[in-house]
């Protein structure tokens, strides 16, 4: 005989409504009845039809998680981040990766939509498309939450950002604190949280009195086979340029291939600095100096804000969250090149320098030992006369 929730509460003596609640984990069943259902159920291997479950409550207690690229280790942490919140309270997650193609975008929400999902987090690739869709999980009972990307202005929904001008000042100053001048910028694509990264690149060239030569802006993406083209055709085309800011690490990744494969050294030859602080970003043959924000609080935010909003608060107030944004400096930028082989000349002399004063010294004992000893010996042999 199958078992089911009505089977449970026949035999335990109590409605379905209450086997529900503890199964639903409600807080207003006392503990020994919720200890009693429990038991119960673990003894007769009961599992709630989730099918059935859904159509009840008009849900499904899953989510749509959509990121551009999966392969980029700063997305999979901000999907761990957000399955360890929703976990805890009883959602499950389907996750989409989109390449960076805005045609999979589409495609990716309407499957989320078929499958009644009850919310989407996303990172956009597109910067308006896709509307239609995204207005769908705009009403009660449903969610959506942006990450990272802040497009899709006319969207009403929590965002879970940083901030990505700060980002771009950060990078640049960093450089210019440095000793560079001739600073290019790996640009990503035409989104607005990328364009925000080059305003910030500008910024900081003015603040200091700079102002990017012709060409030094390289438009690119954020894929590094998109960096390692860019950073080549940056490298024939303006070989005076001595740093680089990319958009982020996996443009910063193939700048770096790029560079080494024309003979320039990183970062000796050409300073690089990346955002978003890969995986293992440490270990690279020269580890990667970048920007870095936290991808467990941006997850873990964004998975917070949907649920309540589901469960909460459907209409809103929509909050957005900037989660702050710092430096971590690591091997792949250094002086420019002028300046570093006068660093190296200058060390070089300070050690010459010393090892010819120890060199004295060393003498200078020598010969006051050696006249000690010949007095010495003086005093003795006229001792014996």
């Amino acid at each position: 005989m199958t078992v089911t929730m009505r089977r449970i509460a026949a035999e335990l003596g109590v409605s379905i409504t209450t086997v529900s609640k503890v199964l639903n984990k409600h807080d207003d069943i006392g503990p020994d009845t919720r200890a009693r259902v429990l038991a119960k159920v673990a003894e007769r291997g009961y599992h709630p039809n989730a099918v059935a479950r859904s159509l009840t409550l008009r849900r499904t207690h899953t989510l749509g998680v959509i990121v551009p690229d999966l392969m980029h280790s700063f997305f999979v942490e901000i999907v761990a981040a957000v399955e360890a919140v929703i976990s805890d309270r009883g959602y499950g997650l389907l996750v989409c990766n989109l390449a960076e193609d805005p045609v999979r975008e589409r495609v990716q929400l309407e499957m989320l939509l078929q499958r009644q999902i009850d919310g989407v987090i996303m990172a956009s690739s597109t910067t308006s498309s896709n509307g239609d869709l995204l207005r769908r999980l705009g009403v009660p009972g449903k969610g959506l939450v942006f990450i990272d990307r802040d497009d899709h202005t006319a969207i009403p929904c929590h965002r879970v950002l940083t901030d990505d001008e700060e980002v771009g000042v950060l990078a640049t100053s960093h450089l210019i604190a440095l000793g560079h001048r001739r600073i290019a910028h790996i640009a990503g694509p035409r989104l607005v949280h990328a364009h925000r990264r080059a305003r910030g690149y500008r910024n900081a060239m003015r603040k200091h009195g700079l102002s990017p030569e012709p060409g030094w802006i390289a438009a690119s993406g954020f894929l590094e086979n998109q960096g390692y083209e860019s950073m080549r055709q940056l490298l024939q085309h303006h070989p005076e340029i001595t740093a680089v800011f990319a958009v982020n690490d996996p443009a910063a990744i193939g700048a770096m291939k790029a560079a080494w494969e024309l003979g320039w050294r990183v970062p000796e030859d050409i300073s690089i600095v990346g955002a978003g602080d890969i995986a293992h970003g440490d270990l690279l043959r020269v580890p990667l100096t970048t920007v870095s924000w936290s991808r467990k609080d941006l997850g873990a935010r964004a998975a917070t804000l949907i649920l309540d909003q589901i469960e909460l608060r459907p209409t809103g107030p929509f909050e957005r969250i900037i989660i702050p944004p710092r430096l971590v400096v690591r091997a792949s930028s250094g002086p420019p090149r002028k300046e570093a082989r006068l660093v190296k000349k200058e060390a070089k002399l300070v050690k010459a320098v010393k090892a010819a004063r120890t060199s004295s010294a060393v003498h200078d004992a020598a010969a006051r030992k050696t006249k000690t000893g010949a007095g010495r010996t003086s005093t003795r042999a006229g001792k014996r006369r």
